[in-house]
């Protein structure tokens, strides 16, 4: 039976996503194979579409796909109720700071917060160090109507926006830490798009150490979405079809979403004792980094590196875990190199006749950068839940050289029946989050099965003691940190 001292467990979700307002109309868009790639909407880029749309990949300020995966208007988190925080305030900030707001109270309303302090519950999120629509904005209200002014002699007025929104990286946990009270801690840190496992990482660490009792985690991106366009068009990364397809032979490159998934974190004796519904527990997270690797060449090593510190820790064999959410992006070359870093893993080990679903959610919302591994980890989150395997969209026949016949791994292009392996044997799975320059970050997830073990014995530290110890730590930094170079 599993021992489930010394681990956390996931007791809130909070997800945002392209197409999927709630967790029941995204875990149904996955189980339909529905994607939801578009034509970016009027008004979301800075200029017409039109403008600077040119079918020649990398030209100059230039891009050459105006599709997307893009969040319908939210309302404004200035209506939601019991928020500590001036409703004024709220209203003039970007919409990254809404949609953090909502999807972190809902995960935070999702579990039992009753029986917490609220201050010793910290926030560790991933973040995109890019700039947002509206400090875009604030950057042409501030140089940009200048230089208008000087060359052409315009004296057009300014669009009035909020000056904190000059703090786009940083200031969304520290706000949504102020609207829900917590005085546990609470920054930001951008490990490209590995960045909501290197959060996630971290606040494991901060409820393992004593320091908190509770933490909020995972991911958000929403940056100004015609920087990104432009950014990924330059790399020569997008889709030319506008259509992401995780491994698939007509595979051409990555489609950018944006979305918010976030997590109650709980260490798994205090879920249970406080009666919490336990999406989850976190057996091992494994970090690494390529340093050879190039922005849109991974390296294998890094990866396996990652994936091999993550098994040790939680004392698995690959053949293990059941399912394994990829990182892969539909670039052809990333795919690539990541199903030959899962054989790699699996070739160290005696499989027999163990067999693994691999995917990517990425086929269904486009790749959300610092926020991919929190869509990840929210789709097997509700794999697990479901009791059910989850399909690829827009997978049709393996990219030529992958041999996935001739491997353990298989691509479902349907829902199929999650059958544990016996009756005290938990589900597992696995979700990998690659950053640019080789960031690399693999989380081992189980399936809460309430064993008679799954509490401490007397003998182990308790969580006073825990807290009693936590006094011998430097408090939990707070303010920006920005991590590797995504």
């Amino acid at each position: 039976m599993a021992d489930y001292r010394s681990t956390v467990a996931i007791v809130g979700i909070g997800g945002i996503f392209p197409d999927a307002p709630d967790l029941a109309a995204f875990w149904d868009n996955i189980s339909s194979c529905r994607s939801a790639f578009r034509e970016v909407p009027d008004g979301r880029w800075m200029v017409p579409a039109d403008s600077v749309f040119d079918t020649e990949p990398g030209k100059a300020d230039c891009v050459y796909s105006r599709r997307g995966c893009f969040i319908d208007q939210l309302p404004s988190a200035a209506t939601l109720p019991g928020l500590a925080i001036d409703p004024a305030l709220l209203e003039g900030l970007d919409p990254l700071f809404h949609l953090l707001i909502h999807a972190g109270k809902r995960a935070f309303d999702d579990g039992v917060t009753a029986p917490l302090d609220r201050s010793r519950v910290g926030i560790i999120i991933g973040n995109l160090a890019l700039p947002s629509e509206t400090s875009s904005l604030l950057t042409r209200n501030w140089l940009g109507r200048t230089f208008e002014e000087q060359l052409l002699g315009s004296t057009s007025a300014p669009t009035p926006t909020s000056p904190l929104n000059r703090f786009p990286a940083g200031l969304p946990a520290g706000i949504l830490a102020r609207a829900l009270g917590l005085g546990g801690g609470a920054f930001t840190l951008d490990a490209a798009c590995a960045s909501s496992l290197y959060a996630l990482k971290l606040a494991i660490d901060e409820l393992l150490s004593g320091r908190v009792d509770a933490m909020l985690s995972g991911g958000v991106s929403r940056p100004d979405p015609l920087f990104t366009q432009m950014g990924f068009s330059q790399l020569r990364a997008l889709s030319k079809r506008g259509v992401c397809s995780p491994f698939d032979a007509a595979g051409d490159g990555l489609v950018v979403g944006e979305g918010a998934g976030l997590f109650l974190l709980k260490r798994t004796e205090d879920a249970v004792a406080h009666g919490d519904r336990i999406y989850g527990v976190i057996r091992g997270i494994g970090l690494a980094n390529d340093v050879g690797g190039s922005l849109l060449a991974p390296m294998s090593e890094g990866q396996l590196r990652a994936m091999r510190a993550a098994y040790l820790q939680a004392a698995w064999q690959p053949g293990d875990v059941d399912l394994i959410e990829c990182h892969a992006t539909g670039t052809p070359v990333g795919d690539a190199v990541e199903v030959a870093s899962l054989k790699q893993l699996w070739s160290d080990i005696d499989r027999g006749d163990a067999r693994c679903v691999i995917g990517s959610v990425k086929s269904n919302i486009g790749h959300l950068l610092t926020a991919a591994g929190g869509a990840a980890l929210t789709k097997v989150l509700l794999a697990l839940q479901n009791e059910t395997l989850p399909p690829t969209a827009n997978f049709n026949m393996p990219q030529p050289g992958m041999e996935l016949d001739n491997s353990p791994f298989s691509v479902l292009s349907s829902p199929a029946p999650w059958q544990r392996r016996g009756d005290s044997i938990p589900r597992r799975a696995a979700v990998s989050a690659f950053g640019f320059g080789g960031i690399n970050a693999h989380l081992l997830i189980e399936e809460w099965l309430p064993h008679s073990d799954a509490l401490p014995p007397p003998n182990l530290p308790t969580c006073a003691d825990l807290r009693r110890n936590a006094l011998d730590f430097p408090p939990p930094f707070q303010g920006e940190g920005r991590g590797g170079d995504g």
